[in-house]
């Protein structure tokens, strides 16, 4: 018997990521090494998590509890 499971990683697998994503795009990252560059990501990152966990524990009407 075979296991017909098949898991597949995609990119963004989160909220945090595609924003995180599509903010990078909107910005000039051009003169960035890949070093500052996954700093940038990182940065940019836990600021939307940061953000979006501040507002849940607010309570703030615009976030959605999933």
């Amino acid at each position: 018997m075979s296991n017909d499971s098949v898991n597949l990683n995609t990119f963004p697998s989160n909220r945090y990521e595609a924003l995180t994503f599509l903010y990078l795009q909107s910005q000039d990252i051009s003169s960035l090494s890949p070093e500052e560059l996954i700093e940038k990501y990182y940065d940019v990152y836990r600021k939307i998590h940061s953000h979006y966990r501040n507002a849940r524990q607010n309570n703030l009407d615009w976030i959605e509890t999933r």
